[in-house]
């Protein structure tokens, strides 16, 4: 090809209209790491598709419309060759052009499904690291399968991994903020797997991604509703894990609707149902969702054993950001057991973490647990000067006006001599909730 792709080309390589030899030379140009041509698809990567016209758009879960007829539909097509996608991670991993350096040889045992599969496994392993790289390589999976050969595979297995490919396009525009184009892609992925063979994970995985997005859109109740099916969907396939993923899910989200003790009962069972060795980093991430809601419910010394054989500082090593978080959980668990002066450390290091790297509101939520802590031990005038930077940092970085109100609230409390632990509760309590709540309205005590 020409050093660069013409308007043309790109248009037709993200609809997934090019011929196969000319993706393939499009795929490996992209690979060796042209800025260039990147730039140029991004927009057209990040742009949704028109959505369907329907009578006023509802919500339905993808498995209220599907699973009646899924039940009866042609057994699930093989599954494919595992050893193979491993092999193509593994190619593309080792390879410092990724899919661009490998031999003739190599690229040909990885075409077809194995090459979907391998950019998908990919792409999911980057959704805590890099969401735009997430949503590239997703990208190229959806190129992948729309290009699946005709004449090797069933169109219905055709349909069943543009299906996959679609939803974990969605999946990565939503890990991006980019939710139209979630939206869309969803319910491009939902239309494809209606032609595919009934596959039951299939369906299920695409429910749990739906499930997501609500909880971005900040349907909650949705959310919930839909991740009972989804848990019920993995178990009726005999995936504990999965099934142990959506309990977690439904636990984070049930928190999020301020039921921290139910949260707490979901957490657990599905953190008991998860395979530590098949996704490490969602067991560390469910660990830290665990002590969080242990925290709220007061549950301080359950807290400090669990934190004590969680093995998270390891697994964080070289997060700053991560880290911060965890000595911010340490501190508040040392404030919960009476220990004030290992809890005042810990969060005034977790503070200055957040500043550190500008990540104003935690530091925020972090200097009012801390707040808590001088108010206890009877520093007003350190309370007093933490809630003026703090409404400083809010009004010069621009941050929502109900937040500004909020802190400005603390501080003329503060000023007033009239700031307590119960305001400083009040005025977190309401800036978490405004995480995701935006249209909340700060009303004082």
């Amino acid at each position: 090809m020409s050093d660069h792709l013409t308007e043309g080309d790109a248009q037709r390589f993200v609809r997934g209209e090019l011929s196969r030899p000319k993706t393939t030379e499009v795929l490996r140009h992209l690979l060796r790491g042209c800025e260039v041509c990147r730039k140029q698809l991004r927009p057209l990567i990040l742009k949704p598709e028109a959505p369907r016209p329907s009578a006023g758009r509802e919500y339905e879960a993808p498995i209220a419309r599907a699973l009646a007829s899924v039940l009866s539909r042609r057994p699930e097509a093989r599954g494919v060759n595992q050893t193979l996608v491993a092999r193509g991670v593994e190619l593309i991993r080792a390879n410092p052009l990724g899919l661009a350096g490998l031999t003739d040889e190599e690229a040909d045992e990885l075409r077809g499904r194995p090459l979907v599969h391998a950019f998908l496994r990919l792409s999911f392993d980057e959704r805590y690291r890099n969401p735009v790289e997430m949503l590239r390589l997703a990208l190229f999976a959806k190129i992948a399968a729309q290009n699946l050969n005709p004449q090797e595979h069933a169109p219905e297995v055709i349909a069943d991994e543009q299906a996959r490919a679609w939803a974990e396009m969605a999946n990565a525009h939503r890990v991006n903020d980019e939710l139209a184009a979630a939206d869309a892609a969803l319910e491009i992925a939902e239309e494809r797997r209606r032609q595919g063979t009934g596959n039951l994970l299939l369906l299920a995985r695409l429910a749990d991604l739906q499930a997501s997005l609500f909880a971005h859109q900040r349907l909650l109740p949705d959310a919930c509703e839909l991740l009972d099916g989804v848990c019920q969907l993995y178990q009726k396939v005999g995936d504990d894990h999965l099934a142990g993923r959506a309990l977690v899910s439904r636990g984070i989200y049930t928190n999020y609707e301020g039921q921290p003790r139910q949260a707490l009962g979901f957490l657990r069972r599905g953190f008991a149902l998860l395979d530590r060795e098949r996704d490490p980093q969602l067991v560390i991430s469910a660990t830290e969702s665990i002590l969080e809601v242990m925290v709220q419910c007061g549950e301080y010394t359950a807290a400090a054993e669990m934190l004590l054989e969680s093995g998270l500082r390891e697994a964080w090593a070289g997060q700053p950001i991560s880290l911060s978080k965890l000595r911010w959980v340490e501190g508040q668990i040392f404030a919960g057991l009476g220990k004030t002066g290992r809890a005042e450390a810990a969060l005034q290091e977790a503070r200055a973490g957040f500043l550190q790297h500008n990540r104003a509101f935690p530091a925020a939520l972090v200097g009012l647990d801390l707040a808590a802590v001088w108010l206890g031990q009877g520093k007003r005038a350190e309370v007093k000067e933490l809630a003026e930077d703090m409404l400083a940092t809010f009004e010069r970085l621009g941050i929502q006006r109900e937040a500004v109100r909020a802190m400005g609230y603390l501080k003329r409390a503060c000023e007033r001599q009239r700031a307590t632990p119960r305001t400083v509760r009040h005025v977190s309590g309401f800036l978490r909730r405004l995480e995701r709540e935006p249209q909340l309205r700060f009303e004082a005590l």
